[in-house]
């Protein structure tokens, strides 16, 4: 466990040291600015870096990121050394409650114990679930996400216009995949040498350690706005970090149904980008460049990024609009807001053109995945938190307890008047869950939801994404007027901030060991469903065994012929071999991969096939006699709405030129010798 410990604080590392080096070199010390803006910008560096290595046609890599960040955090020292006598006009200072003294640090410390435990006790749910930070998934969409990931750390190819190639043997018919997250993902490939491990721990650094920190810092900012101060944002925002990791969604919701690990980190960071927005400042415009890179870094990691950050932070700026002093910050804020704006759209630039490169429909164009609902389900949905998707068809189980603090949370922010824009925001995202769920395909919920395929579990993640806000909010707000009450508690004035401190400690404990670990080891259950003990096998021993041989057997040049449906793939993941089809659902934009795998088997007297063979030198067929069912859209040369084996490769024995050289369970693995093209005559 030790050293998945040291593998797991590597991920860290380079998920958090490029932000929090760029931030702390121009000046930026705020602990509310590194915890929130640290892992956006990270994401925002990597892809200039991207950008920089795809038009001069240097290698991306942990070295040219390495290089680059030190060029640049040595640039913004310079800059700040040269003005280190220009005095900062200072912004007015606020009429704060907070905890001073050593009372002050006792709040402190109960919060961020609390933060932390909370980082502990996701990192536990992860691995329980993982069994191991090297097990693959076996879910499809993470197929694409490790033979992306490979492809960078092989090619050292990163720019949204180059990923991803639907053949990665020529680096043809590239179609656009958002490549943040898997640029991260190929750094620690880089470190490690194994895809799957580091596909892994960036994704639970995203769950466990960037969403508590990202609704931690959107927390500390409704505070700063609701006057509070030392002691008690601490404190709300430890609390926010433990409910974090309970949430099922959208961590390990994603990774179950599908395995859509990017829009899942992009969602993580969407509140650390609104909590830095909502404090930003009249005269911060150096911080608007930052966060308008960290912004266009989100929307690389996944375009989703953009309207949950954007709509999420109107949302919550219109409750600015409640008071005299949120008004003040509103109108101040919106120089640096529009400058974030121009700098997101410029740097996020390159994506938006590949994006609109693709063809055959857009996000907007998707079905909803639901019918229309009763109001009670509707509402249901954000009081009871319904776990649903695949791991709960009926949508019977929940997470009530969670439901059921955000609903009291929410209470009192609008009884205190303090918190109106965590209000406004919970207010936004509660009515578009529940106008979806109502006429998921026409109205003001639908329009919203157009942005995330219509998809019910991806739209319903956004009132998840308020409960840790909700939460670190009710306690902080209680705890404030537990201290600051004139009624005579049997307690002194100046000790009662850590006795509420002490209570909510106590509280919270109690919850994690009844309501919470019941969360946890669902969450757990859910993650090993497709990890650790899969319902349903990809990738398998016979596989790797297959790819070893292969490895060792193919030579130069020589093509192999896949289904990437099955565990394929990991023969170039693992070893980059040749492999012609890397699309889970057997579609592909090259017509001759779709006619090989619907009538290889036919190439004994199909002279079409034979051609098709030799012009791409395939010299060896792996067949896989099982592979999970996946779906597919409605121009499935199949002509069916899912997808498993692939017709071309089955029936197979005793053809012709071909001979089976190694078998191990379901796989096979066939050498290939056609006839020569022009046999000779007599």
């Amino acid at each position: 466990m030790v050293s998945e410990g040291l593998l797991l604080l590597v991920g860290v590392l380079v998920m958090f040291v490029p932000g929090l080096a760029l931030l702390i070199a121009f000046g930026v010390r705020e602990r509310l600015w590194l915890a929130g803006l640290s892992a956006p910008l990270t994401t925002g560096f990597v892809l200039l870096v991207s950008l920089l290595t795809g038009v001069t046609g240097l290698r991306y890599g942990l070295l040219s990121v390495t290089v680059s960040l030190v060029v640049v955090v040595l640039a913004g020292a310079g800059v700040r050394f040269l003005l280190r006598r220009r005095r900062a006009v200072a912004e007015p200072a606020e009429d704060l409650r907070f905890v001073a003294g050593a009372a002050g640090r006792w709040v402190q410390l109960a919060g961020l114990a609390i933060g932390v435990v909370g980082v502990l006790l996701g990192v536990r749910t992860w691995h329980t679930g993982l069994g191991s930070w090297a097990t693959p998934t076996q879910e499809h969409d993470t197929v694409t996400h490790a033979v992306l990931t490979a492809f960078t750390h092989f090619t050292g190819q990163a720019a949204p216009w180059q990923v991803l190639p639907v053949d990665v043997v020529h680096d043809t018919a590239v179609q656009f995949y958002p490549p943040g997250f898997t640029d991260l993902a190929a750094l620690l490939t880089n470190i490690f040498g194994d895809t799957m491990l580091s596909l892994n721990l960036v994704t639970v650094v995203f769950s466990v350690v960037v969403l508590p920190l990202s609704v931690a810092a959107l927390t500390a900012a409704v505070l700063r706005h609701a006057r509070l101060g030392r002691g008690w944002v601490e404190l709300g925002a430890g609390v926010a970090a433990l409910v974090a990791v309970q949430l099922y969604r959208p961590g390990i919701a994603f990774a179950h149904d599908g395995g859509v690990l990017p829009n899942a980190a992009a969602m993580a960071l969407a509140p650390g980008l609104t909590a830095v927005t909502l404090v930003i400042g009249r005269r911060n415009l150096g911080r608007a460049v930052l966060v308008g890179i960290a912004l266009a870094g989100a929307i690389n990691v996944h375009p989703s990024a953009l309207t949950t950050a954007a709509l999420t932070t109107v949302a919550a700026m219109v409750g600015l609009l409640f008071t005299r002093r949120g008004r003040i910050a509103f109108v101040r804020s919106l120089p640096p807001l529009v400058l974030a704006g121009v700098v997101t759209v410029v740097v996020a630039l390159p994506d938006v053109f590949a994006l609109l490169r693709l063809s055959g429909g857009t996000v907007v164009d998707a079905p909803a995945t639901i019918p229309p609902q009763s109001l009670g389900k509707a509402v249901g949905v954000v009081v009871r938190l319904p776990y649903s998707g695949y791991f709960d068809l009926t949508g019977t189980l929940g997470q009530v307890g969670l439901g059921v603090l955000g609903l009291i949370g929410a209470a009192v922010a609008i009884v205190s008047r303090r918190c109106w824009p965590l209000v406004t925001a919970w207010l936004f995202w509660t009515a578009v869950i529940i106008t979806f769920h109502l006429s998921p395909n026409t109205g003001f919920g639908a329009t919203v939801a157009r942005y995330y395929y219509r998809a019910a579990g991806r739209v319903d993640t956004h009132i998840y994404l308020m409960i840790p806000v909700l939460a670190g909010a009710l306690f902080a707000l209680l705890g404030l007027a537990f201290a600051s009450t004139r009624l005579r508690f049997p307690v002194p004035v100046r000790t009662r901030p850590v006795v509420a401190a002490a209570l909510t400690v106590a509280l919270l404990a109690a919850l994690t060991l009844t309501t919470f670990r019941g969360y946890m080891n669902t969450g757990a259950l859910s993650l090993s469903q497709r990890y650790a003990t899969p319902q349903f096998v990809r990738y398998d021993a016979a596989d790797d065994a297959a790819a070893k041989w292969l490895h060792e057997h193919a030579a130069p040049g020589e093509t192999i012929l896949n289904n990437a449906n099955d565990g394929s793939t990991i023969l170039y993941v693992d070893y980059d071999l040749p492999i012609l089809n890397i699309v889970p659902d057997g579609h592909s934009p090259i017509t001759d991969n779709v006619t090989l795998l619907a009538m290889f088997n036919s190439f004994p007297d199909n002279p079409t096939v034979q051609d098709i063979l030799r012009r791409k030198n395939v010299k060896w067929v792996y067949a896989d006699s099982q592979a999970p069912t996946v779906g597919t859209d409605g121009n499935h040369w199949t002509g069916r709405r899912s997808f498993s084996l692939a017709p071309g490769l089955e029936k197979l024995t005793g053809l012709p030129g071909l001979t089976k050289v190694f078998s191990q369970g379901t796989v096979s693995v066939y050498r290939l010798d056609l006839p020569p093209q022009n046999p000779p005559q007599g």
